[in-house]
């Protein structure tokens, strides 16, 4: 456990610029409340329209947060990673492959292809999603691992042993304290269980509980996908282009990636992800950082389905 705060610790102080986090922290809260404020109406901003809306959308989101963390990092930077063109392309690819699951496009499932009812296109759809961005995403890294392992030296820190992964869990047991403490807010419990089988019937004859273990199931898988995208590729391989600075970068874009969640979820995913980005590094895994976040999200789930039958 002291290795991991010595870890994160002794990585803030090397890198800290009040300056460049300030700003940081500064485009992020605003960024926030325009989208958590219900004083600013985003409804043109129609995500649930085509391919281009969304791409648009995502694009901005996504694409724009990593890019101008990552060009507002590259100032007094360790490495001048902005005149490499590893860093355009990889990271291009990187953030489009975590943007694919979002565009509705490459479905393994059809819900509305199969002259299923309403409750059941809803079921398939939700546990699909998790499912399709671990195969999607992992497919994508794969491909891109192939094609630039000449010129870049790209991990994704799929590696670990009982030593490495011990202290995980003592993090896990402190973290959990919180996330009781937070299922009470009633944010929490709008948006958990991500799936709230209580609202749904007729649905291929399962049970409420047969629904809830396929679902969570599913929802478990989806991640392998983020951690492998934000731990392994953003933070471990991006870390040997752009320096220790591919973690504030890496952070921002998991910030407003969790956009849709509640809003102290969100600033959760920044510091989160920050501290996850960094051990990942310091371990060169990605399995302790999966460790925590399955384990944190499977008991905001159980808490979701407390706070309902209780």
């Amino acid at each position: 456990m002291k290795e991991l705060y010595h870890a994160v610790s002794g990585f803030v102080k090397k890198d800290f610029n009040g300056f460049i986090y300030g700003i940081t922290m500064l485009f992020l809260a605003v960024a926030m409340f325009i989208n958590y404020s219900s004083a600013i109406d985003l409804d043109w901003l129609d995500t649930r329209g085509g391919f281009v809306q969304r791409l648009g959308f995502y694009g901005l989101l996504f694409g724009g947060t990593y890019f101008a963390t990552a060009l507002l990092a590259a100032k007094d930077a360790e490495k001048s990673f902005l005149k490499d063109w590893r860093f355009w392309s990889l990271a291009m690819a990187f953030v489009f492959i975590a943007t694919i699951p979002k565009l509705h496009i490459l479905k393994l499932v059809d819900a509305r292809a199969h002259g299923w009812n309403i409750h059941e296109m809803v079921f398939v759809s939700r546990s699909h999603f998790f499912f399709h961005q671990m195969v999607i995403s992992l497919i994508g890294l794969g491909i891109v691992k192939v094609l630039f392992h000449k010129w870049a030296a790209i991990d994704y820190g799929f590696r670990a042993d009982w030593k490495t992964l011990k202290p995980y869990f003592f993090v896990l047991a402190l973290v959990a304290p919180l996330v009781i403490g937070a299922s009470f807010f009633p944010d929490f419990q709008r948006a958990y269980p991500q799936y709230k089988p209580w609202d749904y019937k007729e649905v291929f004859d399962l049970s409420i509980g047969q629904r809830a273990a396929i679902f969570e199931m599913c929802y478990s898988t989806g991640f392998v996908a983020v951690e492998a995208v934000f731990r392994g590729a953003l933070a471990i391989t991006m870390v040997k282009i752009m320096g220790p600075r591919a973690v504030l970068a890496m952070a921002s874009f998991y910030c407003v990636f969790h956009f849709g969640k509640p809003a102290g979820e969100a600033v959760g995913a920044f510091f989160g992800g920050y501290a996850l980005g960094v051990l990942a590094i310091h371990s060169r895994s990605v399995l302790g950082g999966l460790i925590v976040h399955l384990g944190v999200a499977m008991l905001m789930e159980t808490m979701g389905y407390l706070h309902h039958y209780l």
